[in-house]
């Protein structure tokens, strides 16, 4: 296998090309910083909030955009503390070596103080998928975060793997709202509640930004979540992985068919935008999905 710019002996093969190490790394940012260009996710002075787990992908985001937007911007990292015992205090031990490594500020968000309890306690108390909460409180205390740290763009490290999954399981559940809100800015419709969400890698792989990730030395922890086994991610993410072995590009075909279909709706689009008669955060409804969570834990 040998990259395709130098012939050199290759170190990775993915559909989006074959490299060497040197040519790797040079694609990996190249691929990102068109990305931030083709959609214009970042302006010159823009305070940047960068959703932070510790993890790979969010690793490698914080160090990507800290090697060439830290001149230019200010960036802050953002972590949500689920609470999940022996998993996410593991992973916040690695955020914070990173970020002081890297010289940015970080803060944590926590379930605990959010709602009284964390989510190895609120699973306890409740039937429900542990996935479908936690991924409600996430998005919420991420947009909280955001916005009390006055940033203009929270930036995620969601991959094109992350990305066509959402896609897929969007089909599957009939939620063409969610479908359209997809795409490297994500919704449609802006609203004062919310800080525009970025994703920069949305066209690299899982595998490119785990490579990249060891390439520049972040030894972050791979494990997945305790509770992943309990949603439909990761069947969907065991099928598109089949798929893009069969029909290499499918994955990224599949979200610039989305964005496109995102296009057509963009100015016919005129959903009104709730907000939420208990918190006043944009919601769907009369009542947001947290604070409907939180009235179900009888708070």
């Amino acid at each position: 296998m040998r990259c395709q710019i130098c012939g050199e002996e290759a170190i990775i093969s993915t559909s989006n090309g074959t490299f060497c190490r040197e040519h790797f790394l040079v694609h990996f940012e190249k691929e990102a910083l068109n990305t931030i260009k083709r959609f214009n996710l970042i302006e010159k002075g823009e305070k940047i909030a960068v959703a932070n787990s510790g993890g790979k992908d969010s690793l490698s985001l914080l160090f990507f955009l800290s090697k060439y937007f830290k001149k230019s911007n200010e960036i802050i990292s953002i972590t949500i503390d689920e609470g999940i015992a022996g998993y996410r205090d593991k992973t916040i031990e690695t955020m914070e070596k990173y970020t002081k490594m890297l010289g940015i500020k970080y803060k944590i968000y926590s379930y605990k103080d959010f709602s009284g309890m964390t989510l190895d306690e609120i699973t306890k108390r409740t039937d429900s998928i542990p996935c479908s909460i936690c991924g409600t409180f996430r998005r919420y205390l991420l947009n909280y975060a955001a916005m009390e740290n006055k940033a203009d763009k929270l930036a995620t490290a969601h991959n094109m793997d992350d990305e066509a999954e959402s896609i897929i399981m969007n089909l599957i559940q009939n939620n063409f709202d969610n479908l359209i809100r997809s795409g490297p800015i994500s919704g449609v419709v802006k609203d004062e509640g919310f800080v525009t969400k970025i994703k920069p890698f949305i066209f690299l792989s899982e595998k490119e930004t785990m490579l990249y990730s060891i390439l520049n030395g972040i030894l972050a922890l791979h494990t997945p979540c305790p509770y992943a086994e309990f949603g439909i991610r990761n069947q969907v993410s065991k099928e598109i992985k089949v798929l893009e072995d069969a029909l290499p590009g499918s994955k990224r075909k599949m979200i610039e068919k989305a964005i496109e279909l995102k296009a057509r709706f963009k100015d016919s689009e005129q959903k009104k935008i709730n907000h939420c008669k208990i918190c006043g955060a944009p919601a769907s409804g009369e009542i947001c999905g947290v604070c409907s969570i939180k009235m179900m834990l009888g708070q």
